[in-house]
């Protein structure tokens, strides 16, 4: 983890209030895991946003490091008015990784949202190492579509599911998972995206792993202020940024 001032090479808007940004950082592209995030301070020189934000990084290409974020408040919103050349402060890589082993079998990976950004890389080296990758994502409508085509160079079969079917399957993308779990053998499940998506995942009893990135506001990123507690099943608390954001589904509770 290190302390980075870097410059916005790119920040862009790639679907309905969904942005993304790029930067060079040869330390963070060559420390990059799968599932780790950034803490980013938008504006050093104002007292406004006070605390850092959490952004999932959502992959790397050469020394280039890409964050994709959406548009929900004042924070967000200053954030996609930089422009190329503009200084951010970052601080990173955080937290845990997804687990890329070799697996006996096809992987299903499943996103929603925001929380499909950080499995562009997850995908990109499930498939590295050598495994048949089926993904499965869900947006509201066409125009909040992103990063599909990219899914599609990396990814076996890339599925998509919109709410009101103006795209793929009409419905959520937890039941265009379950209609395809019975047809494929999958070996493990990841997953990403708002906590009801994730609730509906827990709730299948998958018979196989299933690995969650969780999302949650964070202030430090390392585990000492505490705001982004999550108990277990065990009664064990645990801290997202740094004991996660991945963990084992079954493992933590998700209300």
């Amino acid at each position: 983890m290190k302390l980075l001032e870097v410059e916005i090479e790119e920040n862009v808007k790639i679907a309905n209030e969904i942005f993304l940004l790029s930067f060079e950082s040869e330390y963070l592209a060559e420390n990059f895991k799968p599932g780790n995030f950034v803490n980013i301070l938008i504006d050093k020189d104002s007292i406004y946003p006070l605390l850092r934000r959490p952004f999932s990084i959502s992959f790397v290409e050469g020394k280039r490091v890409y964050i994709g974020y959406k548009v929900v408040g004042k924070g967000t919103n200053l954030l996609s008015q930089k422009s190329k050349g503009e200084a951010i402060d970052v601080l990173g890589p955080l937290g845990n990784s997804f687990l890329t082993d070799i697996f006996d079998g096809k992987v299903a990976v499943i996103g929603g949202g925001v929380g499909i950004f950080p499995l562009v890389g997850l995908c990109k080296e499930l498939k590295n190492r050598g495994n048949k990758v089926d993904v499965f994502l869900g947006f509201r409508d066409l125009d909040s579509m992103f990063l599909v085509e990219r899914f599609k160079d990396i990814c076996d079969n890339t599925l998509i599911a919109t709410d009101d079917g103006s795209s793929g399957y009409k419905g959520n993308v937890v039941e265009l998972f379950k209609a395809n779990f019975s047809k494929a053998e999958y070996k493990v499940v990841f997953c990403c995206g708002p906590k009801p998506m994730l609730k509906a995942i827990k709730n299948l009893n998958l018979p196989v792993k299933c690995y969650a990135s969780l999302e949650e506001k964070m202030a430090c990123g390392i585990g000492a202020c505490l705001c982004c507690s999550i108990r277990g099943k065990d009664e064990k608390m645990y801290h997202i940024c740094s004991d996660g954001p991945v963990f084992d589904i079954m493992e933590v509770e998700i209300e």
